[in-house]
Parts: structure tokens; sequence; C-alpha cells
């Protein structure tokens, strides 16, 4: 039975108005968004006249800040606590200030810093030297101050400790938890495969201590590492490193000396230049810049707002110039996000800088112990790539470029090392544990029939055979072998040469460029510089940040919460983290919503705007 004419135009007009109403809401609502997002924007982060430059960094120094940007944008906009600061931005900050006349001062804010390796520490450091060369001081200030945060403490023109603070220095050590005992009364078989006596990653499983082989390697780096840090911090404070081993080794003399008040022992020893509190450092710095009249306190911007008011006069990203790819993490198979290393993620990464023209040299920057030989060989073959299309392929390494992080090193023109950086582990280990004898314990027993033996052997719940242990301990001498092959051909050292400093053993920078493993000593801007020179773009040369692309709707997000957490919004999140509700709450859920349409790779969409069942 057919409908009525009437009934059946107002049915068909009532769904083109109900399509339209739909149509203008999401357009509404994207103009709403895009309104927030100028507002932002033009808004920006005002710069005084006449300022002091607060460096504050949070957590640990790091070459790449770890997880998916948007997720990071989120967090800081519910107000998480940092937990990292790039090192990239503290000196980008610091280099941007000494030629500034606004800048009339940096304080260094070290309450919530965690230090960072030596490597990052000197960048800093060094900058902080030229903005100081520039006649303009650097005042620290502190309350109980470790290891970490000291060092760039001791950098400072002035360096004022609170009366009720404290300096603990205590060298450098290493301990980690041995589980062997904790397996045998859990009734586990860890079976590790290793080549060589210094491949130690697996000992934690299967001793109950620290082998001498681990003993031998790791005491010239400790002490290595030691001294680089005691002649910085030394040198700095302009007193004999002796002091500073004295200062540790008789820091409960010290201590009961100054009647149990540790700011006075730090002052006492030279650590520190005097006692203040923070109102008496307030007023310091509001002396060399200006007094707010609305806090009382002195004029002061945040490294990270300055780096954003900085961002509008930012040059364009177009034209020739050298490719940066920062490369920090365990080494995992697959896509894995910032703060890790995929072998298909950072691939990608670095063919796009293969078949940008305007990349004319690039630069990996290593932070690495390692992990899947896979993904290494992986990476390893498009920086071969990339330097056989002929341009020309720097690697800086950074804190740690060993085992698989010296891997992808290899195909490098040039290998630079910090002198601190760990490098080589040349070796390669496995590792499968078993469970049957737990299992039997509980009652559990496995039992089967298989075409081959092989389908019924390497099993976790099934004893590991002989033949078993054999097959994988031949893999992996046959993984070693291949590994020595390519360092051999790599540096131009016959394999004989390799196995002598193979093994699995670790060096400092200084050690492995007089082995052959490294080329030259230097900091990454030494990196960029030799890029620039193979690939003759003289020294005006600009450096591209290269990461994985965004898309459309990761792009929005982010500028979105970046935009909330710069201006001291927070988002409307519970104890949960879930979106309270109100009219932004409820636009962030609309949004949350659509951006997920937005995903295409290629940007191309086939989307209808309507509901299921429609």
């Amino acid at each position: 039975m057919k409908s009525n004419p009437v009934v059946r135009f107002f049915r068909g007009a009532w769904r083109v108005l109900d399509g339209l109403r739909r149509v203008v809401h999401f357009g509404l609502m994207l103009l709403v968004l895009l309104v927030v997002l100028a507002a932002f924007g033009s808004r920006g982060v005002p710069v005084p006249e006449a300022f002091v430059l607060r460096l504050d960094p949070a957590g640990q120094l790091t070459e790449q800040l770890a997880g998916e940007p948007v997720e990071r944008a989120i967090a800081e906009a519910r107000g998480d606590g940092r937990t990292q600061t790039l090192v990239s931005d503290l000196v980008d900050a610091v280099e941007a200030a000494t030629g500034d006349p606004r800048v009339k001062a940096i304080h260094l804010d070290l309450d919530d810093f965690a230090g960072g390796s030596i490597d990052k520490l000197r960048r800093v450091s060094g900058a902080l030297e030229q903005f100081r060369a520039a006649g303009k001081p650097v005042v620290a200030s502190g309350t109980f101050l470790s290891q970490g945060p000291y060092y760039l403490f001791a950098q400072a023109d002035e360096a004022y400790l609170t009366p009720d603070g404290g300096v603990f220095l205590d060298g450098v050590g290493v301990y980690r938890a041995y589980f062997a005992e904790a397996l045998e009364k859990l009734s586990v078989d860890w079976h590790v495969f290793r080549t060589g006596d210094y491949k130690s990653f697996g000992e934690t499983f299967t001793r109950r201590d620290m082998s001498e082989p681990e003993k031998e390697q790791i005491r010239p780096i400790m002490d290595g590492l030691w001294a680089a840090w005691r002649a910085d911090v030394a040198s700095a404070r302009g007193i004999e490193p002796a002091r500073v081993d004295r200062y540790i080794e008789d820091l409960l003399a010290r201590l009961k000396a100054a009647g149990g008040d540790s700011a006075q022992a730090a002052l006492n020893a030279g650590l520190v230049d005097k006692l203040w509190t923070r109102d008496q450092v307030t007023n310091r710095l509001a002396e060399l810049a200006a007094r707010d009249p609305d806090t009382g306190g002195y004029v002061g911007l945040d490294f990270r707002g300055y780096l954003q008011a900085l961002d509008g006069a930012a040059e364009s990203e177009s034209g020739e110039a050298v490719g940066l790819i920062v490369a920090t993490g365990n080494i995992l198979p697959g896509d894995q996000p910032p703060g890790m290393i995929g072998g298909e993620s950072l691939s990608r990464v670095i063919r796009s800088a293969r078949q940008d023209p305007d990349v004319r040299a690039l630069v990996l920057r290593v932070d690495s112990g390692g992990g899947s030989a896979f993904a290494s060989e992986e990476i390893a073959r498009e920086l071969e790539l990339v330097r056989q299309s002929g341009k020309p392929v720097i690697v800086s390494m950074g804190a740690v470029a060993a085992s698989g992080g010296y891997m992808i090193a290899l195909p490098a023109d040039e290998i630079w090392a910090h002198p601190t950086t760990v490098t080589g582990s040349i070796g390669v280990f496995a590792a499968f544990p078993t469970f049957d004898r737990a299992l039997g314990r509980l009652g559990v027993n496995v039992d089967g029939i298989s075409t081959h033996r092989w389908s019924g052997d390497l099993r976790p719940d099934k004893p590991l055979s002989a033949e078993g242990a054999e097959l994988i301990q031949t893999f992996v001498e046959g993984t070693y072998d291949r590994f020595l092959a390519m360092v051999a051909e790599a540096r131009g050292m016959d394999m004989a040469a390799v196995r002598r400093i193979g093994g699995g053993r670790v060096w400092l920078g200084e050690t492995g460029q007089r082995l052959g493993l490294v080329d030259k000593l230097g900091s990454l801007e030494d990196a960029l510089d030799a890029a620039a020179g193979r690939a003759g773009l003289g020294d005006a040369y600009r450096v591209r940040h290269l990461e994985p692309p965004m898309d459309f709707g990761e792009r929005l997000a982010l500028r979105l919460f970046t935009g909330l957490a710069a201006h001291g919004i927070s988002l409307p999140m519970d104890w949960r983290g879930r979106v309270v509700p109100g009219p932004l709450g409820e636009l962030i859920e609309a949004l949350n919503q659509q951006l997920t349409l937005f995903s295409d790779p290629r940007g191309v969409y086939m989307h209808c705007l309507c509901e299921p069942g429609r």
C-alpha cells in the first residue's frame, strides 16, 4: 500500500531539514573551535620589555618526550605534573635570550629538576656560558639539591640555597636486582643464551649477584663518568676537584660539625654562595630586571612561555636544511610512540628524509641501549639507503648508543660520540623462560602429539630440551657473527679486531674512538656542523626536526590542548580522567567523537554526516 503523496513530501522535507540541522550543528561546533584556536594564536604570550627568564626544568632532561604528543598535551591541560624536559627547549631558550635585550638575567629554579646525563647537562651549561659571556648574570636557587640538579646549580654566577635546604652528592654507582633465587622459589627456569662474557643483560635472571666480568667493564665507565662530572662542577665553582670528593667522604663529620644543619654544611664546603630565603632571592632578581607591581615579585617569564612567544617569529620550515631525527629509548619492532624506537615508525621518518629534496643531509641522534635485533637491522638498512642516495648521514650519540643502538649507527658517514657516551656492547643475547616446574607444582601437566619434533618443543610450558637450547644458541651466534661482519665492513676493520672489542663489552666514547668504533668526539651541534659541511650548506644552515607526521585530527587536538595549557585553562576532567559535564566538556566530548573521522593518511574522506539507522 502506497503512502499518501503529501506524507511522503513532508517526510522527505523533514529528512532534508534534519540533515541540514546536523550539518549546521557540526559546522557551528567547528566554528567555535576555530574561534578558540584563533584566540589562542592571536593572544600569544606577552613578553615584558625587561624581565628575568626563568629556567624551571621539571623531571629528567631528555632528547625526546615520551608518549604521543596529543596525550602529553591533554595531560598538561589536566594539570598533571611534568616528568621530563626537552634539553633542546632549554638550549633554544637560553640561546635566544643571549641576544635578546629584553632578557636581563636568568633564574635557575631547580626545585623540581631531577637531572640528566652529562652530555645533556653540558649542552645546557654551554648555552649558559654563552649567556654569561654576553654580560648577563645567571642566578640559581634551590632547596634540597641532589647530584643531578646541582650540576646546573654550580654553573650560576650567584648560587643561593634556602636555609632549610641542603646539597647531597653521592658519586656514581650501579646496582641491579637479581632474581635467580626468586625464580627458583617459583620453579621458573630462565634460559639465557649470549655471546661473550660481557653481554650481561640476562644475568639479572640467572645470578644472585654481579659477575666479575660485569664489574670489570663497569668500573672504568663509572670512574670516567664521575671524573667528568666532578671536573665540570669544580671548574664552575672555582674549587679543586678533590674538594668535591672530600665533601662526599666526610659528609657525616661535616654535618655533625654544622650541628646537623645541612645547608650550613654545604656553605662551609663552598658548594653554595649564600643561604637566602625565597623572598631574598626574589628581591635580588627584581633588582636585575623590574619588580612586578601586582605580585610584588620580579618580572619574569618562564622558558616555555618565552619559546611560545618566539614561535610566532620562527622561520619557515621550507628550504634546504639538515634533517635531525631523534631516536630515544628501547628499540622495538613495528610502530612505537615517542620515547621508544620503532623499527617501522623510525624507518618511515628516515625514508621521508631520503625522499625530501630539501633535506640535504641527515643527522640521527641516538640515545638507546638497543633492543630488537630485527628492528635494529631494519633501521640500519634505511640509513644505508639514505647514504646511497648521496645524502650525508651523521650519527650523534647521546648518553648511550650501545648494542642495537650502535648497530643503527653503522651506516653513517661519520659517528660522533660525547666523551661520556656509553657505546659498544657488540653482542647478542636471547632469553627463554619455561614454567613447566611451576605448573607441575599446581598439578598441571602438558602432553600431546605433533607431526614434527619442533611442533612440541620450544614451548614455555614444557622443559627446554638440549637440542632446543642448542638451536637457540646457534641462532644467537649466527646473529652475532652478522653483527660482527656489519661492524667490520662499516668501520674498515678485520673480524679478529672486532671480536677483540666485542663480546658485549661497553666503552666510554673516548675509548670507543681509540678502538675505532667512533670517528670523532663532540656535541650534537658539532655533528650538525659536520653534516652541513658535507652537504655544502655553509655556516648559516637550517635544522629541520623530522618527526612522524600527525593527521588532521591530531594536529587540531594538539593545538587546542596546548593552547588551553599555555593560557592556564584546566581541562575539565574528574579524578578518573573523564570529561565532566559543562559547555567546554560537551564541546570536547563532541570534538573527540568527530576528530576520529579525520584519519585517512592521504587526507581524502568519504563520510556521511548521518546517524546509524537513518
